[in-house]
C-alpha cells in the first residue's frame, strides 16, 4: 500500500516538496525532480537555493525561514542549472512528521504568457473599436451634411409650382432622406453603446406632452395606411416625470413605426400603466400591440440580435438595418428595464417593456389635474378611440361580419379618393389592404388584383372601370358601399 502510495505522488502533476524548520528537502516526488532538473532526487538539496530570490535582500543573503515559505502563493523557482520558472504554489505544516512541512506547487509559466496574450489582444481590440467608432463619428457626421443639403433643396424646389409626377419624386426622394437620416442615427447610436460611451440624461419633462409628440410624429403614416390607433395612459400616471424623454420617445417610436411599417390593416395600440411606484421611483409598464404580418418563434428569436431580420425579404421589401430594436432593448436595459415579445404569424405582434423614471415635482396636484383637462385631454380624444371593436380580430378579418364589412366600406372610401387624386402609390396599398379583408373569397381576390394592375400602370381609365367592377360585387355581398 505504502508503495502504490508513492508511485500516486510520483504520478501526481503538481510538485511535491516536503522540507523541515531548516529548509532541508526529505521528499521530493518525479514532477518535481523534472521540472528542477534534479533527476538524482532533491534529498541534498536546500529550499533555500530553489526560492533564492525570496531570501535576499539589497545583495545579502537571509537565513532560511518556513513562515516566509508558507505565506508564499507565488514564486520563482530556480532550476538546478539556473534558469527559473514562475510557479503558484502552497505550503501546509505535515500531520505526519512534526516539524517539517508539505510544498504544492504548479509550473505558471505557460499561464502566464497565455495572460500576457489575452491582455495584448485585449489592448489590440480597444485600439481597433476606438478606431472603428471615431470612423463611425466621421463618416455618419460626413454624411448628415450632404443629406441636409439634399433636404433643403428640396424644401426649396417644393415651394416651387410642380406637376403632379414632379411631386410625387420629390416625395420619394424625402422620404429617402429621412430613411437615411434614421440609419445614420441607428448607426451611431449603435457604436456609442458598444463602446459604453452611451449615457441617459435625467431631467424633469411632462409626460403626456411626450406621448403627444409621439402619436403626431407617426399619425400622418397611420392616417395614409388606414390604421386604428388608440392610446391608453393610466390615470395614476404623474404628469410630471424625471429621466431621459428623449430616449423613451425613440423607444417608442422605434416600436411605432415597426408597428406601422409591418401592418397593412387593423389597430395599433399603445397602453401605459404604473407597476411600481416607492417613495419618488416609478416602475412604468409598455404595451405596443399590432395587428400586423406577426412572426414566428423562430423569428422572434432573432428579433434583437444586432443586424438581423426576420429574412432577407424583410429587408428588401421594408427596409432598415435590423439595429432599431437592438437599440431600442439596450436602451430599456440602460433604464433599468426590460422588453418582450409576443407574436404569431399573420396575427400581429406585442411589445412590452417596463422602464424606471422618477416622480418629478411639477406643479400642486390641482393644478395638475386642471392643465391635463385643458392642455392634454383634447389631444388625447384626437386619438384614442374605443379599443373595444377590436377584442375579436377575427370578427374583423373574417368576411362579411359587420366589423369586416365596415372596414372594406372604409378602405373603398380611401382608395377612390387616392384614385380621384391620382395617389397611385397609395391607393395600390388600399387595394392590398383590401384583399387581407377578404378572407377565403377568392373570386372578390382576384378582382382587386386586376384593379392593381391598373393602378400600378397609373392607367386612370382603366383603374376607374375596375373600381366600379369590384364595388358592385361587394355591394352584392355586403351592401351598399
Amino acid at each position: 500500500m505504502e508503495k502504490m502510495g508513492i508511485e500516486i505522488v510520483n504520478d501526481a502533476i503538481e510538485m511535491i516538496l516536503v522540507f523541515d524548520e531548516q529548509g532541508k528537502v526529505h521528499f521530493s516526488n518525479r514532477t518535481a525532480n523534472q521540472e528542477l532538473g534534479y533527476e538524482g532526487g532533491l534529498s541534498a538539496v536546500n529550499l533555500k537555493q530553489i526560492l533564492c530570490q525570496e531570501f535576499q535582500q539589497e545583495g545579502q543573503e537571509r537565513p532560511f525561514s518556513a513562515e516566509v515559505v508558507q505565506n508564499l502563493t507565488e514564486a520563482v523557482f530556480y532550476r538546478k542549472n539556473q534558469t527559473c520558472f514562475p510557479a503558484s504554489m502552497k505550503v501546509s505544516k505535515s500531520e505526519v512528521r512534526e516539524g517539517h512541512y508539505q510544498l504544492f506547487a504548479v509550473n505558471i509559466t505557460q499561464r502566464r504568457e497565455t495572460e500576457k496574450e489575452l491582455i495584448h489582444e485585449k489592448e489590440e481590440a480597444a485600439l481597433a473599436m476606438k478606431a472603428r467608432n471615431e470612423f463611425v463619428a466621421n463618416v455618419t457626421h460626413e454624411l448628415r451634411t450632404p443629406l441636409n443639403g439634399i433636404r433643403g433643396h428640396l424644401t426649396t424646389l417644393r415651394d416651387t409650382p410642380l406637376d403632379a409626377a414632379q411631386t410625387r419624386v420629390t416625395d420619394i426622394i424625402l422620404k429617402c432622406c429621412e430613411n437615411m437620416g434614421a440609419i445614420i442615427n441607428n448607426i451611431l447610436d449603435f457604436s456609442k453603446m458598444e463602446a459604453g460611451k452611451f449615457t441617459l440624461e435625467d431631467k424633469e419633462f411632462q409626460f403626456r406632452e411626450m406621448i403627444d409628440h409621439v402619436v403626431d410624429t407617426s399619425i400622418v403614416a397611420i392616417n395614409e395606411k388606414g390604421l386604428y390607433l388608440t392610446v391608453n395612459v393610466a390615470d395614476d400616471i404623474p404628469d410630471h416625470v424625471s429621466g431621459d424623454e428623449l430616449r423613451i420617445v425613440q423607444i417608442l417610436n422605434n416600436l411605432l413605426s415597426n408597428a406601422v411599417k409591418f401592418t397593412a390593416v387593423g389597430y395599433i395600440s399603445i397602453d401605459i400603466t404604473k407597476t411600481l411606484e416607492f417613495d419618488n421611483e416609478l416602475e412604468l409598464f409598455f404595451m405596443v400591440k399590432d395587428t400586423g404580418i406577426g412572426m414566428s418563434r423562430e423569428e422572434q428569436d432573432k428579433t434583437f440580435k444586432s443586424f438581423s431580420q426576420v429574412d432577407a425579404s424583410i429587408t428588401r421589401k421594408y427596409g432598415g438595418t435590423g439595429l432599431g430594436l437592438v437599440i431600442t432593448k439596450q436602451l430599456v436595459e440602460l433604464m433599468g428595464g426590460s422588453i418582450h415579445l409576443e407574436s404569431e404569424k399573420g396575427k400581429g405582434s406585442t411589445f412590452s417593456f417596463r422602464i424606471r423614471l422618477r416622480r418629478a415635482e411639477g406643479p400642486a396636484a390641482g393644478e395638475e389635474t386642471e392643465n391635463r383637462e385643458k392642455e392634454v385631454q383634447p389631444g388625447f380624444k384626437q386619438y384614442a378611440g374605443n379599443i373595444s371593436r377590436f377584442d375579436s380580430m377575427e370578427n374583423f378579418f373574417t368576411f362579411g361580419t359587420s366589423e369586416n364589412a365596415q372596414e372594406i366600406r372604409n378602405k373603398m372610401e380611401k382608395l377612390i379618393i387616392c384614385l380621384e387624386l391620382e395617389a397611385w402609390d397609395k391607393a395600390e396599398s388600399f387595394a392590398g389592404n383590401l384583399k387581407s379583408l377578404l378572407g377565403e373569397r377568392e373570386d372578390l381576390k382576384k378582382s382587386v388584383f386586376r384593379l392593381e394592375m391598373c393602378l400600378r400602370k397609373e392607367d386612370y381609365e382603366k383603374s376607374m372601370k375596375r373600381y366600379q367592377d369590384l364595388k358592385t360585387l361587394l355591394e352584392a355581398e355586403i351592401g351598399a358601399l
